[in-house]
């Protein structure tokens, strides 16, 4: 007879009745759910992007778009930041801290090639 885990598994995802089920050994009931079952996705961490020199709704909106996307909006160049979008008021010392840290620079054309598109720019 399968676990209470196995059991509980395979009776949300198998074909099986709970007769059939309680009649597998443990050995069975995981060797179909390690056949049948798509693997676990592997975890990511969120791409990190901090947007700079655009005005405050502009900024917003760019903002959500990443969000969106799944990435990780940051308000300042982070250690773990991959991308910098710069308008045409981006700050400096922002821009400065990021060459720093190779973090990759992005327009506003480019960031929207970027979640369109999937395309980083050359």
């Amino acid at each position: 007879m399968p676990s209470e885990k196995l059991t509980r598994i395979l009776l949300a995802k198998s074909p099986f009745s709970s007769d059939e089920i309680t009649a597998m050994s443990d050995a069975d009931g995981w060797h179909w759910v390690y056949e049948n079952m798509p693997p676990a996705k592997p975890k990511h961490e969120a791409l990190e992007i901090c947007f700079t020199g655009f005005g405050v709704c502009e900024r917003t909106d760019l903002e959500k778009l990443a969000s969106i996307q799944g990435m990780t909006v940051r308000t300042s160049v982070t250690t773990s930041l991959k991308f910098l979008c710069i308008g045409e008021n981006a700050g400096p010392s922002k821009v400065k801290r990021a060459q720093s840290r190779g973090v990759t620079f992005l327009n506003r054309e480019q960031f929207m090639e970027l979640i369109s598109d999937g395309v980083l720019p050359s």
